[in-house]
């Protein structure tokens, strides 16, 4: 077990060391976020450790591994310079590596050391008992002879250990003098009982289980509660009883105890005889179907008013909370739509514009090709296919031609709906054709197609990271509930 401590700390130690030699390292330049704190930290370290260990091996750079990677890096962007993205991505993957290591080293050090705690066996073979009032605990053992053989497995219990009866004497003895002080609570002393006593069923350093025994529950409980409430309450005497066990030793423990009135406000008395009123009053008319409520007491005039249970006005707070609330989230419900029509419509516009130079490709104009999508779209719509905000533009545009709307006007009106900077430009090729013509139109087309099909690329990856992002706060969390599996034993075995 000592050795498995040694191999934790070791790891931690050489990770820290590398983070320490590499805090001057550069980080390579990427694109993303720049990292911060321990991240940053980190990644320095895995810079180091590619630079140094990784980057020049011979078999890293035969490795299947890394020749995979490379054409994967390259179809993904195939602009950006390769090798610095490669750099990235292997550094990148080094961080989170180390990062792994140093959290499970740091867990698998608690865990052990937290295991190291509990263990009841000496070298000397002997087991040790947990200290007095621990309770008991259990011990799994396994028994091997001097060849090593098992001879089998034990899961022994283990009581705590055990105070002699001369030790309890003492023990009572001591006790008695904290117990007498602390069944007071607020009470000045014994002979002067106003508010309720605290009758403990153990106390801290004392083995002993306490249960109270009243000869008046009337006046005081069990529990310790006194019931001198009663503005005519006369001074009463009490034998309160403490029985105290310990194992198979029994003590008992006697005290007078004298409850007395506590003391009453003039509004406390006015009240309690205006209950009393009431009562009295309601017990000796209960034959008739109402009864009238005292009009004074004490020479004073009473006027009464019933308290219901009114709350209209928390309602309309509610009420107007709620629909605030409503206000609101339909704004940002509708925000979210507006939003995912232009995600969707961004996903679409590629395979719309490469639709577009293939139909113009074979010599259809403009207007007869939206005519030809608007006609394929209603079918396939008809037939229970997925509609597309995209293609509900395109025949809503195909509408405005059949109803005479100019042609260069039509398609500024899809740019402005769109609403998206890829349509604007699309739009404007179509604009500049129908003004002066263009012979070089095929080819401005084709190009917008060939950029259309990055910029989806790389609003995919963009999607992706967004995607990573939104897992950080579920790992962490689950990150956090395995720290408190692990660390809340080892807290609680000191």
């Amino acid at each position: 077990m000592k050795i498995l401590i040694v191999l934790y700390i070791v790891i931690i130690v050489f990770i820290g060391l590398l983070v320490l030699i590499s805090l001057d390292e550069r980080l390579p330049a990427a694109g993303g976020s720049v990292p911060e704190g321990i991240e940053k930290l980190f990644m320095k370290t895995a810079a180091y450790v590619y630079r140094r260990f990784i980057k020049k091996n011979r078999l890293f750079l035969k490795s299947p591994g890394r020749r995979n990677v490379r054409e994967n890096l390259q179809r993904l962007d195939s602009e950006a310079d390769i090798n610095k993205s490669l750099n990235a991505y292997y550094i990148k993957k080094i961080s989170i590596v180390l990062i792994i290591i140093v959290l499970g080293s740091m867990l698998s050090l608690l865990s052990c050391y937290s295991a190291v705690r509990k263990n009841s066996l000496t070298k000397n073979g002997e087991l040790i008992r947990e200290d007095y009032g621990k309770g008991e605990k259990r011990a799994k053992l396994v028994a091997t002879d001097e060849n090593g053989e098992k001879l089998g497995d034990f899961d022994v219990s283990i009581s705590e250990t055990e105070y002699s009866e001369v030790e309890a004497n003492e023990l009572f003895l001591k006790m008695q003098e904290d117990l007498s002080k602390i069944i007071l609570s607020e009470n000045k002393d014994l002979n002067h009982v106003k508010s309720d006593l605290e009758l403990p069923t153990r106390i801290k350093g004392y083995p002993f289980e306490i249960s109270w025994k009243s000869d008046n529950i009337d006046v005081l409980s069990s529990s310790g509660e006194v019931a001198n409430d009663d503005i005519f309450f006369e001074s009463t005497k009490v034998m309160l009883k403490a029985t105290l066990k310990y194992r198979t030793l029994k003590y008992e423990q006697k005290y007078d105890i004298t409850v007395i009135p506590r003391n009453f406000s003039e509004d406390e008395i006015l009240s309690r005889e205006l209950e009393a009123s009431i009562r009295d009053i309601e017990e000796t008319t209960r034959t008739n179907d109402r009864f009238s409520l005292p009009s004074n007491t004490e020479g004073i005039r009473v006027f009464w008013k019933e308290v219901t249970d009114e709350n209209s006005i928390m309602l309309l707070i509610m009420s107007l909370i709620a629909a605030a609330s409503v206000f609101i989230a339909g704004d940002k419900e509708l925000n979210k739509k507006v939003e995912y029509r232009r995600k969707q419509m961004i996903l679409e516009y590629p395979a719309f514009v490469s639709r577009l130079v293939l139909y113009m490709g074979s010599g259809m104009s403009v207007r007869a090709i939206f005519s030809r999508f608007s006609d394929e779209y209603k079918v396939r719509v008809s037939e229970g296919g997925k509609r597309s905000f995209l293609y509900e533009e395109i025949v809503k545009s195909c509408h405005e031609l059949e109803s005479g709307v100019p042609e260069i006007n039509v398609y500024e009106r899809l740019g402005a709906r769109c609403g998206s900077q890829q349509y604007a430009r699309l739009v404007t090729l179509l604009a500049q054709n129908l003004k002066k013509g263009n012979s070089e139109m095929m080819t401005l087309l084709r190009e917008e197609s060939d950029k259309a099909t990055m910029e989806r690329m790389s609003y995919a990856r963009k999607l992706g990271e967004e995607a990573g992002t939104k897992l950080l706060v579920p790992m962490v969390m689950m990150l956090f509930i395995v720290m408190v599996v692990i660390m809340v034993p080892a807290y609680l075995s000191f």
